[in-house]
């Protein structure tokens, strides 16, 4: 029974108690006053906190913290923006489509896919406004959930910021009405960045605020410790003899080809960060992380995302050819030209490599059009031969 209820009973047949409420004792022992009290108050609604991804310069930690959180029925949780990086919490469930790829949720759900074509123009894309703005609306802010439906925050603000946002997100909460496990991901990192909401009723264990807290930075502690075990790629230059005397180099792009244990810990550098080649040497790029290889000789650079009227009104936000396709006018790089290997990744259609031959000397910038931002750049100097 109910302590609130157990108290009433008491007062009924204890006549001679002079009031109502937590001081009455029970007759055989049982509920004290300062008992009812503090459960009372164990039991009020509380907010807890969930960050949302995490590091700094270039160390990008792709993860909720911490990952999974128990909560009473009736509480709320706040996800906060932890990180440059734009993310999104996006509990699934059914959505008006269209769909994407269904990596960790239940067989024959979807989630929203990242890009949509824009009409009448073959190759180029825009973000799915699932992905961006606040679903349903901007009502789904501060609001209750009880499972079952798709609701997004929309994109917390990022570095570069995203255009078309009529707000700007840094936190995002919920409160959960119905017990259940509730799943969750960050549509801008499907696969790698989700959590888990568990709910239960009013009277079982939970952890406490500060618990949570404690919990989530423990997490962030250990996927740093990743990174900086990583960071030693910084100086590891990787070669082998070409042809005609020539040096072929290689440089990765982010950290996923020597992970060393978790897709989360990312690191947005190349790797290394700056070589010297030789006349007639080339260098080839590899990344399964998207990443982009690209020299610009005119700044500033092309801007990762436009804002367009479409034909019909509509608003899109689309991604830029200049900074997405690949653009290279001939094998060997020309200073005076833009050469832009587009974005490299597992299942793209640029492929997670790309190769340029240098034979002019110099000292030559070049950067990750998606992570410029964050400090993802390198250069290559060229020495005569």
């Amino acid at each position: 029974m109910h302590l609130l209820g157990m108290a009433r009973l008491a007062f009924l047949s204890l006549a001679t108690t002079a009031a109502l409420g937590f001081a009455v004792l029970v007759a055989n022992g049982g509920l004290s006053g300062s008992a009812a009290t503090a459960s009372a108050a164990a039991q009020e609604p509380k907010t807890v906190t969930v960050l949302v991804g995490g590091g700094q310069d270039t160390v990008d930690l792709l993860s909720f913290f911490p990952r999974k959180v128990r909560i009473h029925v009736g509480d709320t949780i706040t996800w906060k923006q932890n990180s440059d990086a734009a993310h999104t919490v996006s509990l699934h469930g059914a959505f008006p489509g269209p769909g994407g790829a269904n990596l960790f949720f239940d067989p024959g759900t979807t989630v929203p896919g990242a890009n949509l074509p824009v009409p009448g123009r073959p190759g180029v894309t825009q973000l799915n406004p699932l992905q961006v703005y606040p679903f349903p609306g901007p009502e789904v802010l501060d609001s209750v959930y009880s499972g079952g439906q798709f609701v997004s925050s929309g994109r917390f603000v990022g570095t570069p910021p995203t255009p078309g946002l009529d707000r700007d997100v840094f936190e995002f909460s919920l409160t959960f009405d119905t017990p259940g496990t509730y799943e969750y991901l960050c549509l801008t990192h499907v696969g790698t960045m989700f959590g888990t909401v568990e709910v239960v009723g009013a009277t079982s264990d939970v952890p406490t605020a500060a618990d949570i807290e404690v919990e989530g930075q423990a997490q962030i502690a250990a996927l740093t410790n990743l990174t900086e075990r990583e960071k030693a790629q910084r100086d590891n230059s990787r070669s082998e003899p070409g042809p005609a005397g020539n040096t072929t180099w290689y440089v990765m792009a982010g950290n996923h080809f020597f992970q060393l244990g978790d897709l989360r810990a990312t690191l947005l550098e190349f790797l290394p960060r700056d070589v010297t080649v030789t006349a007639g040497d080339t260098i080839v790029w590899g990344s399964t992380g998207f990443h982009s290889v690209t020299f610009n000789p005119a700044p500033p650079p092309p801007p990762l995302n436009l804002l367009e009227t479409l034909p019909d009104g509509t608003q899109a936000i689309i991604n830029n050819p200049l900074a997405y396709d690949p653009v290279k006018p001939s094998a060997v790089y020309d200073p005076t030209k833009l050469f832009n290997s587009g974005n490299l990744a597992q299942a793209q259609p640029n492929g997670t490599a790309w190769t340029l031959a240098f034979e002019t000397p110099g000292v030559f910038e070049y950067y990750c059009a998606v992570h410029r931002e964050a400090g993802m750049v390198g250069t290559i100097t060229v020495l005569p031969r």
